[in-house]
Formats: structure tokens, sequence, C-alpha cells
């Protein structure tokens, strides 16, 4: 099971966040948050071991799903 996933945060920690995620092999693209002082991690096709360590990764935040499952 396979969804697409984004993660909202500031940007003083979208840089903390920016090296870790480039050490590791995971497709993203960056959306800057209309009307808002945040930024949008958003990864296509996560499968649930990498929504694990993305989980990890930003915290305790609450990651939005974005479109359906992709089997």
């Amino acid at each position: 099971m396979e969804k697409n996933v984004q993660f909202s945060v500031t940007w003083r920690e979208a840089s903390r966040i920016l090296k870790k995620i480039k050490t590791s092999n995971l497709r993203y693209m960056v959306r800057q948050m209309e009307g808002k002082a945040s930024i949008a991690f958003v990864f296509p096709r996560v499968s649930v071991s990498q929504y694990v360590y993305l989980y990890i990764l930003f915290g305790p935040r609450a990651a939005d799903a974005v479109g359906g499952d992709n089997k």
C-alpha cells in the first residue's frame, strides 16, 4: 500500500529536514503553502516503512494524505 503524503514545516525547520532528506533516496517536492509562512514537503508513493521514517524525521506533525491508495 503506497500513498502520497505531505508534511508542513516552517522555513527554519525546512533547512534542517532538507539536509536529512538528501541523504535518503526518497523522491520529494517542496511547495510553499499559499498565504502561510510554511512550506510542504510532498512525497509521492511512500511505502509504510518510508512513512515511518518520515514520521520520525518530521516529529509528531500530522501528515496529510494526498490522493488515494496506489496499488
